[in-house]
């Protein structure tokens, strides 16, 4: 095979540079040089820590407490018993606050004539419940509007400041008892 000196020149140079490559890998046995920088041959991993959420805390409800009437001395000339005279106190001190403290007696009286002072009291027809017997399609709104968002109308305080706050701001005319 005649070749001109040219390639075969080009071939022996090839073949040298395959040699000396070969002979380089054979001696290099500790690692792979890439940029300059010998690379280990077991690469050591990275540890990336996982990301944990932060948690957000939750605000437990504030409880509010269940008040208890204000224990009145009995009052032998109320015509409305003792069952409705405890509540009394209760009932001075919400009118108080609304500037109402005229309306006592006939506030004492309603209450009286609605349920007779008890506060578990519930109308069978009408669903109306409590010692102002409000009617429950109304309560909720009522009570949210009184201050007492979330009360029952059987709690007895709530539905007290939800009556008084009612005849503020719409006089007698929700009740029948007058």
């Amino acid at each position: 095979m005649n070749r001109p000196l040219k390639y075969r020149s080009l071939s022996a140079c090839v073949l040298l540079c395959l040699i000396l490559f070969m002979n380089a890998c054979a001696e290099e046995t500790s690692g792979v040089i890439a940029s300059g920088k010998p690379l280990s041959q077991s690469p050591e991993p990275t540890i990336i820590p996982i990301p944990m959420p932060t948690p957000i805390p939750v605000l437990a409800p504030t409880p509010t407490p269940t008040p208890t009437p204000t224990p009145v001395p009995e009052v032998s000339d109320s015509p409305y018993g003792q069952n409705v005279e405890r509540w009394r106190e209760d009932v001075r001190g919400a009118l108080t606050q609304y500037g109402l403290e005229d309306q006592e007696d006939r506030f004492m009286r309603v209450l009286w004539c609605e349920s007779r002072g008890d506060p578990d009291a519930r109308n069978q027809e009408s669903g109306a419940s409590g010692l102002m017997q409000h009617l429950p399609r109304y309560w909720d709104e009522r009570a949210k509007q009184s201050g007492f968002q979330g009360s029952s109308p059987f709690n007895p305080i709530a539905n007290i400041y939800t009556s008084v706050w009612l005849l503020d701001t719409g006089g007698w005319q929700h009740w029948e008892c007058k």
